[in-house]
C-alpha cells in the first residue's frame, strides 16, 4: 500500500461517526465519472459568420444590425 493511500485510511479510521456521512458523499461526488457537454453545447461557435462565408463582421456592424442581427 502507497503511503499515501496508508494516510489515508488512518484519516478515515479516525473520523468522528458523525462526520462519516458527509465524508462519504464528497468522496462519492469527486469519484463520479465526469459528463461531457454534448456536440450541441457548442453550437453558437460561428454562429457570426454570414451564410455567404463572411468573416469580417467587425467591419460591418452596421450592415448586420440593419439585418436584424443581435434582436430578439
Amino acid at each position: 500500500m502507497s503511503e499515501h493511500r496508508d494516510e489515508l485510511h488512518h484519516w478515515i479510521d479516525s473520523l468522528p461517526e458523525e462526520q462519516v456521512e458527509q465524508m462519504l458523499a464528497d468522496v462519492r461526488r469527486r469519484t463520479q465519472p465526469h459528463v461531457t457537454a454534448p456536440d450541441s453545447a457548442f453550437a453558437w461557435i460561428g454562429a457570426g459568420v454570414a451564410n455567404n462565408g463572411r468573416t469580417d463582421n467587425a467591419m460591418r456592424v452596421e450592415e448586420l444590425l440593419a439585418e436584424g442581427f443581435g434582436r430578439d
